[in-house]
């Protein structure tokens, strides 16, 4: 995005900042608003009829979050969930301000409509990983494009996941239980490294060959 659109869209927002736990987005709410993620991540959350939860998605610094809610004007279909061990800060910015921004600057248009393809394809993807694919290697495959997303490179082929994702929310993102997706990771632990508040994708070759397994 270019420095006059980052510009445009900071003119226009409202700084703001989250502690961990603090919600940006309750689900079922009626807002419009869109959050641009600075730094940290935020996990996104969705009710079950159970009335407990299950975590759907997880989003980093860059990421737009709330955006599909402008664009529908439905209610909120998740909650959004600040994490990490630093606050969230992000831009704030209601749903005509960023219509205006867009109008004006092309590559945030492009930028919201990249925002919503790839959520989609994500989306797509899982739904058939969890019909044909092992959860080991469901797991690989959802570590791999957070590598290839928001990973932090180090030392060669030594990918960082700044992240503390528990074994229940792994299983959640993958649909297994809390057990299974521990033998998940272990199953790759010559490939990753799972570390107190982050994880070290050690080998990204050998766990996209893993991810591309049928």
């Amino acid at each position: 995005m270019s420095s006059d659109a980052r510009l445009a869209l900071a003119a226009r927002a409202e700084s703001v900042s989250f502690g961990r736990g603090a919600l940006l987005i309750s689900e079922g709410d009626f807002g419009s608003d869109v959050f641009v993620l600075l730094s940290s991540y935020v996990k996104v959350t969705a009710s079950l009829a159970d009335g407990g939860w299950t975590l759907v998605a997880v989003r980093m610094s860059g990421d737009l979050v709330g955006e599909l809610a402008g664009m529908s004007g439905a209610p909120r279909s998740a909650s959004v969930i600040a994490c990490g061990s630093e606050p969230v800060t992000a831009l704030r910015l209601g749903w005509e301000d960023f219509e205006r921004v867009k109008s004006e600057h092309p590559e945030v248009l492009s930028r919201l409509q990249e925002s919503v393809s790839r959520k989609l394809a994500a989306a797509t993807r899982r739904r058939v990983d969890f019909h044909r694919r092992s959860p080991t290697v469901r797991l690989a495959r959802v570590l791999v494009e957070m590598a290839d997303d928001f990973g932090q490179s180090v030392r060669g082929r030594e990918v960082i996941l700044p992240m503390d994702l528990k074994h229940m929310e792994w299983g959640e993102l993958i649909g297994v239980s809390e057990s299974t997706a521990y033998r998940a990771l272990r199953d790759l632990r010559d490939l990753v490294d799972a570390h107190h508040r982050r994880l070290i994708v050690t080998d990204l070759t050998g766990l996209r060959t893993v991810a591309e397994q049928e």
